[in-house]
């Protein structure tokens, strides 16, 4: 199990890493560059027997909540197959394999929007369906970015980038304009660590 040191103490301390649960075995049924169905047998700690429970296995991600100098958060809009709709949302991407998520997060950066630099705050992690899926989404502010180059999109990505003043994108939000749970979380963290700096 990945745990981010970022989500120990507070987050797990309480009722510890899964006190009684036991996974007796593991199948794993489908496997695909993109991700993997596993089916558990589990031990409550009761004693019960839970089977199957599946679980997706994918790659953990990274979020980052880009902010220019002039205060200006950069955006990008792409089609969304599963949802059958246009996402406005913040730059993300996966983490490769051995790669830390900063690293994936400059990186992700870079290549959707062709920004970088600025101070860098790790915002600690989300999970965005932890009954589900078993990845962790690493979240980033980024101040004071600039452009650095041309975007370097994926083979099928099409991006259109965005501005937005911090206002309209809490607007945006607050209106059910960003469709991403994590990419929420990502917005309303940065905003309050913005105003804690500022305060």
């Amino acid at each position: 199990m990945r745990i981010p040191a970022l989500q120990t103490g507070l987050a797990l301390a309480a009722d510890g890493l899964g006190d009684g649960w036991e996974t007796l075995s593991s199948e794993k049924l489908i496997q695909t560059p993109y991700f993997t169905l596993r089916s558990d047998r589990l031990r409550l700690p009761d004693g019960a027997i839970k089977d199957p429970y599946y679980v997706v296995e994918r790659p953990d991600a990274a979020i980052i909540f880009p902010v220019t100098s002039q205060g200006e958060v950069i955006l990008v809009r792409q089609y969304r197959p599963p949802l059958k709709t246009m996402e406005l949302g913040l730059p993300a991407g996966l983490v490769e394999p051995d790669e830390k998520p900063i690293v994936a997060a400059k990186r992700e950066l870079r290549e959707e929007t062709g920004f970088g630099g600025g101070e860098w705050t790790s915002l600690g992690a989300v999970a965005s369906s932890p009954g589900l899926k078993d990845n962790w989404a690493y979240l980033f502010l980024a101040e004071g970015v600039e452009e650095v180059g041309p975007t370097e999109p994926d083979e099928h990505e099409r991006i259109e980038i965005l501005r937005m003043s911090m206002d309209e994108l809490r607007n945006t939000t607050r209106e059910g304009g960003v469709a991403s749970s994590s990419g929420v979380a990502a917005i309303y963290k940065s905003i309050e660590e913005l105003t804690m700096k500022r305060s």
